[in-house]
């Protein structure tokens, strides 16, 4: 699998030189880069970069596909963050008394894979039928 980054939409790239855009993305800050690395869990990177390959199929009003954008990543970074939460519930050993401990977490992340899965679901329609209005619902997604 080929390696991807996407830019915080909101930040700018630095002025520095750098051999390549890879080496660029390789020396960011993790606040303004997502890397397809940062994904440790297959599942997860699997998710990643499908949601990014479909967002870099997405034409249309430059308003509202800067929306999306937005939107892309701040579910990225969302994911990312996710992931030791995720690692830490999949290796918890199921005791007494930690029910009430795993169920909010749990809960949380189940209601973030809705938000994300919607969000994938909207990006796949828009890019199998680019309508302005399939553009404007997906960048109102939230």
């Amino acid at each position: 699998m080929t390696s991807w980054w996407m830019w915080d939409p909101a930040g700018t790239v630095p002025s520095r030189r750098f051999r390549s855009e890879a080496s660029l993305a390789r020396a960011a800050p993790e606040t303004r880069v997502v890397r397809s690395d940062d994904f440790t869990c297959p599942v997860q990177r699997r998710r990643a970069t499908a949601v990014r390959t479909d967002f870099l199929a997405v034409t249309g009003d430059p308003v509202q596909v800067a929306l999306v954008e937005q939107r892309l990543w701040t579910l990225l970074v969302a994911l990312r963050r996710a992931q030791p939460l995720r690692d830490a519930l999949a290796a918890a050993v199921p005791k007494a008394g930690r029910a009430a401990l795993v169920a909010e977490p749990s809960r949380e992340l189940a209601e973030f894979d809705r938000r994300f899965d919607r969000f994938a679901a909207a990006l796949r329609v828009l890019v199998t039928d680019p309508a302005p209005e399939q553009l404007r619902h997906t960048a109102a997604l939230d």
